[in-house]
């Protein structure tokens, strides 16, 4: 089974054209990555998909990074509310 990063970042690369060394826990998902508000909702949408579960607006705020949003999938696991 994949791990949460790695199907995270596949979700991202789906969305956006990066080489994998710019797929970084720290990359900044607009400013590193060129996420735009609409692909954002795109990649939260996806999340949400892959995850089965639902990412709250006010959560999604806070998805700023690839690591923000490992950290926020890992704890949506933990508490059973993902997949």
């Amino acid at each position: 089974m994949s791990t949460v990063r790695e199907r995270i970042t596949e979700i991202i690369k789906k969305h956006v054209k990066v080489s994998e060394d710019q797929l970084l826990d720290s990359a900044n998902l607009g400013s590193d990555l060129g996420v735009d508000s609409l692909t954002l909702f795109e990649v939260i949408l996806d999340m949400e998909k892959e995850f089965s579960c639902e990412i709250p607006e006010k959560d999604s705020n806070n998805i700023v990074s690839i690591g923000a949003a490992i950290l926020y999938i890992e704890s949506k696991i933990q508490d059973g509310s993902a997949k």
